[in-house]
């Protein structure tokens, strides 16, 4: 039975807001979270930046209900993966649901990965960490990123006539600075995911981010060549998510690195070449939505020689409508599951 929440106390909050790194990807995501979560009647009172319930314990333990943002945080044994398991274990012990939604989970110990248990509602958002759940004996929801989601509703009625290639940005930096060099050799836009930050946002991420913009600014020119890659890239990107997803509409095709400009690429329907990630996750992404990873995928060395971004074929284009219609199946799921978990009077 679940205990009784003081009235003081938040109903629903949202741990795992990660638009504190500037980043389009992140922004769709945590628009279609909200939202999802309005439409089902339970809007989120409290919305903390990352992964540090401890920062706002007595919210994070009392709340009628805690729905964590995974996304690609949970790997490796990081401390965050811990962290989210042990909220999970004392929210359950307290009668009170936590659920972990929109999440991959790579590379964990298999006793992390038996504690997925103390979640009342698991959504892994791609085909190998749902796998890693499941060797374990862990039973999840499949739901995928809700980027995807997003990039479905911004999807162009009437495709606009494919304009230049383009390249977007990598979480690794050597891989940025390989993708700004293919765009510069073959004269195609760059255009990574990140954006220039107008103001800091909450979470010490941002304040870092707001703070060496500030700086590449400053540096004009030469910050292509002085700063680290990802600061580089949030002086140049599009300055909000509408003008990231209009620029990916309108072009032939997009190379990557990054997960999230993969997911827009897919709802978009816009031809898609990927590098891998510092996870598998945008291969099961690839595989998720019925496309070939080894046809759909490029190593870093051959980048040098790369010269287009090949059309989807007729196959490929039928996986991804067959792909975009079960997502949003998916979705609807995962909101319905995520409303059933509270009586219509907590």
């Amino acid at each position: 039975m679940t205990s009784p929440i003081p009235s003081a106390v938040p109903r629903v909050v949202v741990l795992g807001d990660t638009r504190d790194l500037h980043h389009h990807g992140c922004e769709a995501v945590l628009a279609q979270l909200l939202k999802g979560l309005a439409d089902i009647g339970m809007p989120a009172d409290t919305v903390i930046a990352g992964f540090d319930w401890q920062a706002q314990t007595e919210e994070c333990l009392s709340a009628a209900l805690v729905v964590i943002n995974g996304e690609g945080a949970l790997h490796h044994d990081r401390p965050v993966v811990h962290s989210v398991l042990e909220l999970a274990a004392r929210r359950r012990a307290l009668g009170r649901p936590t659920a972990l939604v929109n999440s991959s989970w790579f590379a964990n110990a298999p006793a992390a990965t038996r504690r997925l248990a103390d979640f009342d509602l698991l959504g892994l958002r791609d085909p190998v960490s749902r796998e890693e759940a499941a060797a374990v004996g862990v039973t999840s929801l499949d739901a995928p990123d809700l980027a995807i989601r997003e990039a479905c509703q911004r999807r162009p009625t009437a495709p606009p006539a494919p304009g230049p290639f383009m390249v977007s940005d990598s979480t690794r930096p050597e891989l940025t600075r390989t993708l700004r060099r293919l765009a510069r050799r073959r004269g195609w836009t760059y255009l990574p995911v990140l954006y220039p930050p107008t103001q800091p946002r909450p979470g010490a991420k941002s304040r870092k981010i707001w703070k060496k913009t500030r700086m590449a600014r400053l540096l004009g020119p030469l910050a292509v060549w002085l700063m680290p890659p990802r600061y580089h890239a949030h002086l140049v990107g599009a300055p909000d998510l509408a003008a990231y997803c209009h620029a990916l509409a309108g072009t032939g095709g997009v190379v990557t690195g990054r997960f999230h400009t993969a997911c827009l690429c897919l709802g978009l329907g816009v031809p898609v070449l990927a590098v891998q990630s510092n996870t598998p996750k945008i291969a099961a992404l690839l595989a998720d939505a019925g496309l070939d990873p080894a046809k759909r995928m490029v190593e870093p060395a051959a980048l040098a020689t790369l010269t287009s971004v090949p059309p989807y074929t007729p196959e490929e284009l039928a996986a991804l409508d067959r792909f975009r219609s079960v997502s949003e199946v998916r979705f609807q799921q995962l909101f319905s599951r995520l409303r059933a978990l509270l009586p219509p009077d907590a």
